[in-house]
């Protein structure tokens, strides 16, 4: 009910705009002008009477009062209906061009009670450039009237000119001239009656399109402040940009406000400005409303709406006014349509009863109404006035008022949750206290878990220890020898010291396995992860190992067949838990190659990851052996003596998994090995 209540006050507050715009043009009294004379009945002081009728039109002629006076040789002249595009005119079959120059002639009768008092003439103006003698007397200029496009110069003004009625005929005399337009001739009513009265009439106009200007004017920088503070918001920028033009088109079309206001413009920019209002001012409502409501604007149409509107805006830029004034229709064509649409647009919002929906719709109803008035009256089919102007003002005091209602609708919200907020800290105390209990109890939980881990670790200790006797071989082994040296049963020399030499190392490296495993088995081994340049990092793991392989005899080579197309592929790694499965896989290889062994080390691209292989020649590996390679304490009896814990794979196993990675194996006897492994890459 509320929403309906807004719109009928609406309604009445736009009726009463439009009622003060056309009272202000149309006069209560008609006279009858016939054949050139305009006969006065009586005139009443608060009367304006238009001068509409038929009026004396001497085509491509240049008359003034001497001519009519005493002149010979002057043509017939034709009666031509005033005011009207002289391109109606037919002289002799024939329509008139819109280019060319003329001279209309009136007689006016005034009542005997009249003569010796001061009258006015208010003169709308006429395309492009006129002159206007009141009885042999020059009394006002607009431009220069001209013979040709060179001799002309354009304006646009209206005027309004005193006389003195000293007697019976008042002849009225307008010389006209258009090279510059669409339009030519007299197409607005000449007005006559008191001067007071006349002046008053000109002020009404005058204050009443500048109370729309101005409006306009201050609701489009408000919104422009509103974009400069949220500049995301580019319904603010459009509505700001609609709410210029068509205060800009509004001024231009009052002549006497725009020769007060933007005085330093010529008649070519102004008559551009007066068009690009129309083009761009459509253009920026369409985009506007687009903002309002994007689900129910089809955007292909939007961008074809703006992108005609915006073509046909700079081709108004780029040609002269006898060109884009012929395409006025096209003009017209174009804000219809765009504005029909977004009537479509509003109706079908309305219908889903979205917020402003009513009022969208009515102000875009009677806005399309009026658009379709001003085409008609620039066509010449009615004779009321330019009404666009206070449709589009209308509307976008509606949409004005919507705005304002979703801020307000926006702060009430902000309000309940702000109250919301309140009452949530209110709680937050008793929360907190809460918190604190489950955390409590959370903590003694982790004290349970923490105990079950740690008896885990003294059962993985426990199991350690049971594995000693691993190392009893070598440790004896190293007792003996030594024993017998110290003793002098053996004889000290590089054979017993090599020996020696060896079953320490190998039980160094089976300790810190076994130190490994255990670690992984309780989940404290700490992997420090980061990016890492692959290709630099397995290059330097070869350049760091080369020697020690060589000095070894074994021929050591490093193929890297990542992509040459990037020179840094990344993954994320612990750097030096991958440098030991790669070392583990050295070490594995070394003992199965002969005197003649080729170790090679080689890094490939995959798919989504890389993949680094170990490959040798040396004896192969049963592929019944290949699958128990990767379990703990399995020992391949192939190898060289000590061939290690077969703790290495496993450990290299477990690193692997932890990198989301796979390793595997691929193995011919006789032939040689590979064992590889895959690192998802980084991306």
């Amino acid at each position: 009910m509320v929403k309906w209540k807004h719109v009928v006050f609406l309604m009445l507050f736009f009726m009463m705009i439009v009622t003060v715009q056309v009272t202000t043009v149309y006069s209560e009294d008609v006279i009858s002008i016939d054949s050139g004379t305009a006969i006065i009945p009586e005139f009443s002081e608060d009367t304006i009477i238009k001068l509409n009728g038929e009026w004396e039109f001497y085509w491509h002629e240049r008359y003034g009062s001497v001519d009519f006076h005493g002149g010979s040789g002057m043509v017939e002249p034709y009666i031509a209906e005033v005011p009207a595009d002289w391109r109606s005119y037919k002289i002799s079959g024939e329509e008139l061009p819109s280019q060319g120059f003329a001279t209309y002639r009136l007689q006016i009768y005034l009542p005997e009670t009249e003569l010796g008092t001061y009258k006015a003439i208010y003169f709308s103006g006429a395309a492009s450039a006129y002159s206007l003698s009141v009885n042999g007397e020059k009394k006002f200029q607009n431009g220069i009237v001209g013979a040709s496009r060179a001799e002309e110069e354009p304006a646009n003004k209206s005027e309004m000119i005193p006389f003195l009625a000293e007697s019976n005929p008042v002849e009225l005399i307008v010389q006209v001239s258009n090279f510059s337009q669409r339009r030519a001739g007299i197409s607005e009513p000449v007005l006559i009656g008191e001067p007071e009265e006349i002046i008053q009439y000109r002020e009404k106009s005058i204050i009443y399109r500048s109370v729309i200007v101005i409006s306009l004017m201050i609701i489009g920088l408000y919104h422009v402040v509103l974009y400069l503070f949220r500049k995301k918001a580019y319904s603010f920028l459009y509505f700001a940009i609609v709410c210029m033009v068509v205060a800009i088109r509004a001024t231009i079309i009052e002549e006497t406000l725009a020769g007060y206001l933007l005085p330093f413009l010529n008649w070519e920019v102004a008559t551009s400005l007066e068009y690009l209002g129309a083009s761009l001012g459509a253009l920026f409502m369409t985009l506007f409303t687009y903002t309002q409501f994007p689900r129910d604007m089809h955007r292909g149409i939007r961008n074809g709406i703006s992108l005609v509107l915006a073509c046909y805006s700079l081709f108004v830029i780029l040609t002269p006014a006898m060109i884009f004034t012929q395409t006025m229709i096209l003009l017209q064509v174009l804000v219809v349509a765009a504005v029909l649409y977004t009537l479509i647009i509003y109706i079908k919002v309305a219908l889903k009863k979205r917020e402003g929906s009513y009022l969208n719709a009515v102000a875009t109803f009677i806005l399309i109404l009026l658009v379709i008035n001003d085409v008609l009256f620039y066509n010449d089919l009615i004779r009321t006035t330019e009404l666009t102007s206070v449709g589009l003002f209308f509307f976008l005091f509606t949409q004005a008022i919507i705005l304002s209602k979703s801020y307000s609708t926006s702060f009430a919200r902000a309000e309940r949750l702000s109250d919301d907020l309140r009452r949530l800290n209110a709680s937050l105390e008793k929360q907190v206290k809460n918190r604190t209990l489950e955390l409590e109890m959370a903590n003694d939980e982790l004290f349970v878990t923490n105990q079950k881990l740690y008896e885990s670790q003294q059962s993985r200790n426990k199991w350690i220890r049971n594995i000693s006797h691993e190392i009893a071989a070598p440790l004896t082994a190293i007792q003996s020898y030594t024993r017998g040296m110290v003793d002098g049963v053996i004889v000290p020399n590089q054979r017993y010291t090599q020996l020696i030499y060896d079953q320490s190392k190998y039980l160094s490296r089976m300790l810190h396995d076994l130190h490994d495993i255990s670690e992984m088995e309780n989940n404290q081994i700490k992997f420090s992860m980061e990016k890492v340049d692959f290709r630099k990092f397995t290059h330097a793991i070869y350049e760091k190992y080369k020697w020690d392989l060589q000095k070894q005899g074994i021929e050591f080579s490093y193929n890297d067949l990542l992509s040459a197309e990037v020179d840094e592929l990344f993954v994320r790694i612990d750097p030096i838990r991958i440098e030991q499965v790669i070392v583990n896989l050295l070490t594995n290889a070394q003992r199965f190659v002969g005197e003649d062994g080729k170790i090679t080390l080689e890094t490939v691209m995959g798919k989504d990851a890389v993949i680094v292989k170990v490959i040798d020649n040396g004896i192969g590996i049963k592929e019944a052996h290949q699958k128990q390679l990767f379990q703990r304490f399995y020992k391949s009896r192939q190898g060289k003596l000590h061939n290690g814990a077969g703790l290495g794979l496993p450990i290299a196993k477990e690193i692997i998994d932890y990198h989301n990675g796979e390793i595997s194996v691929e193995s011919t006897l006789g032939e040689g090995s590979c064992f590889y492994f895959t690192l998802p890459s980084d991306k």
